[in-house]
């Protein structure tokens, strides 16, 4: 027994954690990437890579990963509405409206180029990030007009694949280091070949290094097709390389011999002409721009090769600095009425149940300055009230336990709000009737925190409620925001009125 417990001492010892700063081989930098360099990257790049591989994901659930960060949220809608997405110049206040006016596949790429980007910004070598970066967009772009051009059931698949082709390269670059360092300084040696360094140093390629995380955060199978080189076998792949190499080929000129014999194979390959081509390209290379721009990407749009000489510089998005986003939102008035404004606009249009409850619970969520926020739904039996849509801080705790029974034996300040059809605002100062229906079931989910509540009503009946409160950060509630909380479920129960009085 003594004996086994020394080899197991002696095979922890042997076993230690990895060094963050001196990684040892590709698994250790893949583990230190995963735990310690990049986790909230990783978590958020996991949630919506799911999605984009699981086709019966709903507009509401990729909306929801994306308000969970305050950041991705307002760049992705800054994007939204600038000119290079939003063609038609329509108001994009919420998420789900993105969803729906861009498309999920659209709001998916989009949430997701914003994660790489953002992850890479925070490097040390800026100069080889905003060249890596560079190479990425522009292939991005390359590739989903490739797709378009072969009628790609998801050319925004494409455009992701090829983004994150990259990913080990900016992954290392974006992760400060010793080894980076001296490879660094070792690239930048005239005639320097990057794979022989990186296997001198590292001990692997970059493209291994991406292949690992592929598998590890489960980016889906074209990546890693991509990245094992099937593009013989997969069309969609081969749309990843063509556009890989281009990218490659115009950093070196765009009349070279080398761009023309490739520009007569993406002829043959995409059934154009190849001045057809050759146009096409170029106007992707200015798109490309565009996008890097539009992603805070600024030093890399203007890395991107474009024929004219001299470049036209690219205006630079203005990003978003660290400090500026809190960890709860703050009041929005500004906010609160583009919201507003753009739940009267769906209801005068095609109407949609759960996107207007969406709007309007984001609309409390962002615009109001909630902590959490919930639409309950009473059961079509009307014996159960379940939260339905959450946003928020302890999404996961409040949808479990944000459920009651209805019953005359169980009454609390929820079914009140149901029976009475009236709103309510609960605090120490509150009515000592209302107090009284505060349970010890009510308790335990508000934490005994301040909240408000809103019914929701169908032909003067009851169907559900609102709900949000600022426990996590233990803010005060004030007036003007519990006006602005009943304004927005006021503005649900007028849509409800008016679709069911058939207009």
């Amino acid at each position: 027994m003594a004996d086994d417990a020394i080899l197991q001492a002696d095979a922890q010892v042997s076993t230690p954690e990895p060094d963050a700063k001196n990684p040892r081989n590709l698994a250790e930098w893949v583990d230190v990437l995963s735990q310690q360099g990049m986790p909230i990257f990783t978590h958020t790049l996991r949630s919506i890579s799911g999605m984009a591989a699981d086709r019966q994901s709903s507009a509401s659930e990729l909306a929801n990963v994306i308000l969970q960060d305050a950041a991705m949220t307002a760049k992705l809608l800054r994007i939204a509405n600038s000119p290079y997405y939003n063609t038609q110049a329509k108001s994009i206040s919420t998420v789900s409206r993105a969803v729906v006016l861009l498309g999920f596949d659209a709001v998916r790429s989009l949430a997701l180029s914003i994660a790489v980007v953002e992850s890479a910004a925070r490097g040390a070598n800026k100069a080889r990030l905003a060249a890596d970066m560079a190479r990425a967009i522009h292939a991005a772009v390359q590739a989903r007009a490739f797709a378009q051009q072969r009628r790609d059931r998801s050319p925004e698949e494409v455009f992701i694949a090829t983004l994150l082709f990259s990913l080990g390269r900016l992954a290392f670059w974006g992760h400060t280091s010793e080894v980076a360092d001296r490879l660094n300084a070792e690239l930048e040696q005239p005639g320097a070949d990057p794979v022989v360094l990186e296997r001198e140093l590292l001990g692997f390629a970059f493209d291994e290094l991406s292949l690992q995380l592929a598998r590890e955060w489960r980016l889906g199978t074209l990546v890693e097709n991509a990245l094992e080189g099937k593009g013989e076998a997969d069309p969609r792949v081969s749309n990843v390389e063509l556009a890989r190499e281009l990218a490659l080929t115009a950093e070196q000129g765009w009349d070279t011999p080398e761009m023309k014999q490739l520009l007569s194979r993406l002829a043959e390959n995409l059934y154009l002409p190849v001045n057809d081509v050759e146009q096409m390209v170029v106007r992707n290379a200015g798109e490309a721009q565009k996008a890097a721009a539009c992603f805070g990407a600024g030093d890399a749009s203007e890395l991107i090769p474009l024929p004219q000489k001299p470049r036209a510089r690219v205006r630079r998005e203005a990003e978003d600095e660290p400090g500026q986003i809190n960890r709860f939102p703050e009041p929005d008035p500004m906010l609160q009425l583009k919201i507003l404004r753009e739940v009267t606009s769906l209801v005068e249009g095609r109407f949609d149940f759960n996107l207007m409850l969406e709007m309007v619970l984001e609309g409390i969520y962002r615009g109001v300055g909630m902590d959490r926020t919930l639409f309950a739904l009473l059961s079509r039996d009307r014996s159960q009230l379940k939260a339905r849509y959450v946003l928020g801080w302890d999404q996961q705790a409040l949808r479990q336990h944000f459920a009651f029974e209805v019953s005359p034996v169980k009454a609390n300040i929820f079914l009140h709000v149901l029976d009475s059809h009236e709103p309510c605002w609960i605090s120490r100062e509150s009515d000592s009737r209302l107090l009284g229906l505060v349970t010890d079931e009510v308790r335990y989910v508000t934490g005994e925190a301040p909240f408000m509540a809103m019914p929701i009503l169908i032909q003067n009946r009851a169907i559900g409620l609102f709900y949000a409160d600022r426990l996590p950060s233990r803010r005060p509630l004030r007036e003007d925001d519990y006006s602005s909380f009943r304004h927005f479920g006021q503005q649900a129960n007028m849509a409800l009125s008016l679709l069911y009085q058939g207009r």
